[in-house]
C-alpha cells in the first residue's frame, strides 16, 4: 500500500476512550439488523472462511456466531488497529452471575486467544481471566492468536489510497483550484489497481456493510481538505460556479472507480462453486440535515448497482424477507439502506490458447 503520513493521520481516529466507547455503543445499536442478517446467513450457508471488507470496529458483526460456527475469519480495514480495538471491547460481557468471555464459550478458544487455558475459574471465563473495566470492560490476558486474521488493506484495491497519496503532491503543485480538479480527474483515470492480500476463490461468505456508501465521501473529502488548505475556502467559493461541473465529474469518477474495484475484489475472493455468498448493504436514501421526514437519493447509487450486476446475481428470498430496505439512525443521521444477498456469477471461460503454427 502506498505510504502517506498525512493520509494515514487523516484516517486515524483521534477519539478518546470515552467518546470511542460511546460511538461503538451507538454503532452496535444502529447495525443490529445487519448483525441479524449476517447471523442468519451463517446459520444457513455454514461458511468455512469469512471475509469482512471494511470491518472497522466490528459493530455490524455477530461475533459470537462467527467464532462459534466458522473456521476462519479475515477482518479487512485500512485503519490500523481498528479491528483489534473493536474485538478487545467485545469479548467480555456482563451477566447476572459475573462475566462471560466470547472465546471461553467455544471449546477451541486457544485459536482465538493465546492465553486461553481450557480450565474455568467461573462459568463463562477461563482460569486466565483478568478483569479490566477501564477504559472498557475486557480481559487483561487477551492476546490475539491465529483467528481472526487482521488484514490491513484498502478495500478499493488501492484506488483510494493511491489517489490520496498522489493528491498531497499534486494539489501542492497546482496554481489554481481548476488546475487541481483537472489533474485529479486525470489521476483517477490512470490509477493502478491492486488486490487485497486474500487468495482467489478462498472465501465462502464475504460481507460489506455500508462500505460502498463511504466511497461517496472518502477520499474525495480528503482532496477537498487539501484544496482548502492550499487555496483557502474564500478562493474556492469565488469560483464555485465554474468549479462545480469539475467537482461532480471528479466525485462521480472516483466513486465509480472505487465501487468497481471493491466489487471486483469481493467477486475475486469468493468461491465460484455456487455455494458462496456475499452480504452487501448500501445507503440508498439519506435524510436532509434540517428535517427528519424528507430524504434524498444518494448520488450515483444507480451506477453502483450496475457495477454489482456485472459480477453478481441478487438473491431476494425469505432470508431478507421485508428487510431489503431498512432504516438506520446513527447520531443525528438517518439513512434508508438496501440490503442484498449476492451470488457470484460463474467465472467467464478463458479462450483456448492458440499456439504459433510450426
Amino acid at each position: 500500500m502506498d505510504k502517506s503520513s498525512f493520509w494515514n493521520l487523516y484516517l486515524s481516529d483521534p477519539a478518546d476512550d470515552v467518546r470511542l466507547d460511546e460511538g461503538l455503543a451507538q454503532c452496535r445499536k444502529a447495525f443490529a439488523e445487519h448483525r441479524s442478517i449476517i447471523s442468519q446467513m451463517i446459520g444457513r450457508f455454514h461458511p468455512h472462511a469469512v471475509a469482512v471488507l471494511g470491518a472497522g470496529y466490528l459493530s455490524d458483526l455477530p461475533l459470537s456466531d462467527l467464532f462459534a460456527l466458522t473456521d476462519k475469519l479475515y477482518l479487512v480495514d485500512w485503519i490500523e488497529g481498528a479491528g483489534k480495538i473493536g474485538l478487545s471491547r467485545s469479548i467480555v460481557n456482563r451477566t447476572d452471575n459475573g462475566f462471560n468471555c466470547l472465546f471461553c464459550k467455544v471449546c477451541t478458544g486457544h485459536r482465538y486467544c493465546r492465553n486461553f487455558t481450557g480450565e474455568f475459574q467461573k462459568e463463562g471465563v477461563c482460569s486466565a481471566f483478568e478483569l479490566i473495566e477501564q477504559p472498557a470492560v475486557t480481559c487483561g490476558k487477551y492476546e490475539p492468536a491465529d483467528n481472526p486474521v487482521f488484514v490491513r488493506g484498502d478495500v478499493t484495491a488501492g484506488v483510494a489510497s493511491r489517489f490520496a497519496a498522489a493528491m498531497e503532491k499534486l494539489v501542492a503543485a497546482c496554481l489554481t483550484p481548476k488546475d487541481a480538479f483537472i489533474k485529479a480527474i486525470k489521476c483517477v483515470d490512470n490509477i493502478k489497481r491492486g488486490t487485497l492480500p486474500l487468495a482467489d476463490s478462498s472465501i465462502d461468505l464475504a460481507t460489506s456493510s455500508m462500505v460502498v456508501s463511504q466511497f461517496d465521501a472518502e477520499p474525495y473529502a480528503f482532496f477537498a481538505l487539501l484544496l482548502k488548505e492550499r487555496f483557502g475556502q474564500a478562493e474556492i467559493m469565488k469560483h464555485e460556479a465554474k468549479l462545480r461541473p469539475l467537482m461532480e465529474q471528479l466525485r462521480t469518477r472516483l466513486f465509480v472507480m472505487q465501487v468497481e474495484t471493491h466489487i471486483r475484489e469481493l467477486y475475486r475472493i469468493l468461491k465460484k462453486d455456487g455455494g458462496s455468498r456475499a452480504y452487501l448493504a448500501m445507503e440508498l436514501f439519506r435524510a436532509y440535515p434540517e428535517g427528519r421526514s424528507e430524504y434524498f437519493l444518494v448520488q450515483d447509487i444507480a451506477k453502483a448497482l450496475e457495477v454489482v450486476d456485472k459480477y453478481f446475481s441478487f438473491q431476494l428470498d425469505d432470508l431478507l424477507g421485508g428487510r431489503i430496505l431498512s432504516k438506520m439512525e446513527l447520531g443525528d443521521g438517518i439513512s434508508v439502506n438496501q440490503n442484498y444477498v449476492l451470488i457470484p456469477k460463474p467465472a467467464p471461460a478463458r479462450p483456448p490458447h492458440i499456439g504459433c503454427p510450426h
